[in-house]
């Protein structure tokens, strides 16, 4: 009795589990050609979108091999995903090179991440004042990722030399006055040794490529409330930048002015850089900070 009240029960448990397995393991290999091909087509994706960033306004055409190396993807997967972005207006081919450029319906992308974005018509209007209050360029910039900030506004002044920036240009963080103030003030360490790990590039013989240098740089950021930088991009152009912050005090971009050195230096530097804070300040109250 004891065997019987116990052991059968078990016994057609048993049996009802081998004829269930074998159901399941069916049903998920079945399944797995469907999740690989999702997987496939996220990568499809994702390589797409890599190829896009390799485009800038300093390397506006790209050639098939150069994005090989720069996606380190073989030619033939590059040239598929060329193929697609051809035909959704991504990408076309460059009729002055054997190289492709970016094609048309980038730009409208470009033009709807304007319209919808508060901060940029809200920053416009007082970059357009300070332009004409200090006499040079201003931008607007955000952090592109840990190593670039991305400029998407600039307004360029009236001085037949002047420095010339378009929108949608890339500069490195640590060479900057914009990257230092975006990086200075997100009280990231880690943040921080990612720019360092990257490495310090030199473009100039007056960008800084100390570790201990560039930490120290941007304590001065911190406690100033602005960033410099002198000739460490360009040779003979001077830039300072000023944060913009959010309700919540977290600086979420920056505005520069810059021009040649010649021009900005001594006092007309300070009285720009004194506009700049307070525009800096104008910009950050309109999101209530």
């Amino acid at each position: 009795m004891y065997y019987d009240h116990f052991q059968k029960p078990l016994v057609q448990d048993f049996i009802l589990y081998l004829k269930i397995v074998p159901k399941i393991s069916r049903r998920r290999s079945e399944r797995m050609p469907e999740i690989q091909i999702k997987a496939k087509t996220l990568d499809s994706v994702q390589n797409a979108l890599r190829m896009l960033n390799c485009f800038s306004s300093e390397e506006p055409v790209k050639r098939v091999m150069e994005l090989s190396r720069a996606l380190d993807l073989d030619k033939s997967s590059v040239s598929r995903i060329i193929s697609t972005l051809k035909v959704e207006g991504f990408i076309e081919k460059d009729p002055s090179s054997r190289g492709y450029k970016l094609g048309p319906a980038v730009l409208s992308l470009g033009n709807a991440y304007k319209n919808s974005n508060e901060l940029y018509h809200e920053a416009k209007p007082v970059l357009k004042s300070l332009v004409e209050s200090v006499g040079e360029t201003a931008q607007l910039a955000i952090l592109a990722d840990s190593n670039e900030v991305l400029f998407i506004e600039s307004i360029e002044c009236k001085h037949p030399l002047r420095f010339m920036a378009s929108p949608g240009s890339r500069s490195p963080v640590h060479c900057s006055s914009s990257g230092k103030v975006l990086v200075a003030f997100q009280n990231d360490n880690q943040l921080i040794d990612h720019v360092i790990s990257k490495g310090l590039e030199p473009w100039t013989s007056e960008t800084i490529t100390d570790e201990n240098d560039f930490k120290e740089e941007l304590s001065r950021v911190r406690r100033q409330g602005y960033a410099l930088s002198s000739g460490e991009r360009y040779e003979g152009v001077i830039a300072a930048a000023a944060p913009i912050r959010n309700k919540e005090g977290d600086v979420v971009a920056a505005i520069n002015i810059t021009g040649p050195s010649s021009r900005l230096k001594h006092e007309k530097l300070k009285i720009g850089i004194r506009h700049l804070v307070r525009a800096a300040d104008e910009i950050s109250k309109c999101f209530q900070y």
